[in-house]
């Protein structure tokens, strides 16, 4: 047993799912977001989301074949008078929850208030909304935390214009850091191309990350497995259960975002262009074997309940074997001391010199005699 699975062993189901980040659970996740905007006009500056303790942040990369500027923190008035260079640009925003910021930015690009309240509204399915002038797109990106062991569930969504891509993160720490070196290495084509290659990159990324993710459950689906064959205990059957409870919110993420893929490579998106949609084809296999990958390991899970349920019904039968044959030996030794325990005198035995003898070898004889009937009829 490894020290990743002995760590979640002992993690409370509770915490395995770390639920303020946005893996809902049950009857909250479908509904909880519904009430805080409830009532609310269309379009309504409201985070729906659990977690605001992330600090508000852009990112900016600007960006051509044999250039690149990249800059942290940068302020709102900066990311609104960027200049009109010909570079392409990737602005990153993080801590969505400062609603009235995303707002700001929002209207300054011309991004249309439902597609805002779609951005803070992150207990949503992936989706995606092809407008005039821009391109929108929002996923679940997940993550698996190996210092806490943790599923970390995260909407992200992507602006795309002619100009630039700004992507809307909850909080820090992403998949995109593979992206982000390969822009400063300036190898390969993200450079060269445009935009729409960028997002594509991004969008690979997110859909890689599941399958990282899912790795770790077949390495913890594959030890409980083996304990379940050798031990068999309570605690592999709850875990068991926890682990169905994040197969069912990461294939809430993972099936809508087939169609999101389907649609950016086959719709006729003027921002995407026909080359990058060769690309997007493989980001759309990668994410068909992620859902076989997840309906696979929820017919594992299923298989190990039933796998548990048998080995401890064989336990259970075990012992309920031996306890028989101990009442079947002890049931006739039973009747000959109670027949010598009654209360008559004229038992002819009671006289007997060697009486106590012959009642210790019939006692004795009937328990061999039980046992190698057992024997025989291989019973034991």
């Amino acid at each position: 047993m490894d020290k990743l699975t002995k760590k979640i062993i002992n993690i409370p189901k509770r915490l395995l799912v770390e639920e303020p980040l946005n893996l809902y659970s049950g009857i909250r996740g479908m509904f909880g977001e519904s009430s805080k905007i409830a009532g609310l006009p269309p379009g309504s500056a409201i985070y729906t989301g659990f977690r605001k303790d992330t600090p508000f942040n852009i990112d900016l990369f600007s960006y051509s074949e044999n250039t690149l500027e990249e800059k942290n923190n940068i302020s709102i008035e900066e990311v609104i008078n960027l200049p009109q260079d010909g570079n392409f640009k990737w602005i990153n925003i993080e801590g969505i929850h400062h609603a009235e910021k995303v707002k700001e930015i929002c209207d300054a690009f011309q991004i249309h208030p439902l597609t805002m309240e779609d951005i803070l509204s992150v207990g949503q399915r992936p989706q995606i909304d092809d407008t005039e002038n821009y391109l929108f797109v929002a996923l679940k990106m997940l993550q698996f935390d190996s210092k806490n062991n943790k599923t970390l569930n995260e909407q992200v969504s992507f602006v795309l214009t002619k100009d630039l891509l700004i992507t809307f993160q909850e909080r820090k720490g992403d998949t995109f850091e593979a992206v982000r070196n390969r822009l400063r290495a300036g190898k390969g084509r993200i450079r060269k191309e445009g935009l729409d290659y960028l997002l594509y990159a991004l969008v690979d990324t997110v859909v890689d990350h599941y399958f990282i993710v899912l790795e770790k459950f077949g390495d913890i689906l594959e030890e409980i497995e083996e304990r379940i064959m050798f031990q068999g205990q309570k605690r592999d059957f709850d875990l068991l259960y926890t682990l169905k409870r994040e197969l069912i919110h990461i294939r809430r993420s993972v099936w809508p975002l087939r169609e999101v893929i389907s649609k950016l490579e086959r719709d006729e998106i003027k921002l995407i262009r026909k080359h990058t949609r060769l690309y997007i084809r493989d980001v759309y296999d990668h994410t068909i074997q992620a859902i076989d990958s997840v309906e696979t390991y929820r017919d594992f899970i299923s298989s190990l309940g039933d796998l548990y349920q048998s080995v401890i019904s064989n336990k259970l039968n075990q012992v309920m074997k031996t306890l028989t044959i101990f009442s079947v030996i002890f049931i006739p030794l039973t009747f000959i001391a109670g027949v010598y325990g009654i209360n008559f005198e004229n038992v002819p035995e009671f006289r007997w010199e060697y009486g106590y003898a012959y009642f210790w070898s019939l006692i004795v004889g009937m328990a061999v005699v039980t046992l190698a009937i057992f024997k025989y009829k291989k019973w034991m």
